[in-house]
């Protein structure tokens, strides 16, 4: 740490005792913590136009498919291309949590009625 930052950490600490201890208004603890900071800040490094974050190019650009092959034009074949592609997107852990609950319900509605004595 600089010799400049160790002073100016030594004058935002009294500034914050003044606050805290009720000797300064918080508008009065803003200004003089701005002009404070302000003191850090080198002019030859400033900035003055704003850096735009690029967003990730996996997020702008869309996904590459497979090409799928072309069906005839009827509505059988229609239906299941859409019916094939609409599961091939749902995510595989859907599924297996379905299939986990309608089994677990399966044995259970079993165990019940083995116990009933049905």
């Amino acid at each position: 740490m600089t010799e400049r930052e160790h002073r100016v950490n030594q004058q935002l600490r009294a500034l914050d005792d003044a606050h805290r201890l009720g000797r300064i208004t918080r508008g009065e603890y803003r200004r003089q913590r701005r002009r404070t900071l302000e003191t850090l800040c080198d002019p030859s490094t400033v900035v003055t136009a704003r850096k735009t974050l690029a967003p990730p190019v996996a997020t702008t650009m869309p996904r590459a498919r497979a090409k799928q092959g072309v069906l005839p034009d009827d509505s059988a074949a229609s239906a299941h291309q859409a019916l094939t592609s609409l599961l091939a997107m749902r995510p595989a852990r859907r599924r297996v949590a379905t299939v986990a609950i309608v089994l677990g319900t399966v044995v259970v509605a079993a165990l019940l009625y083995w116990w009933l004595g049905g």
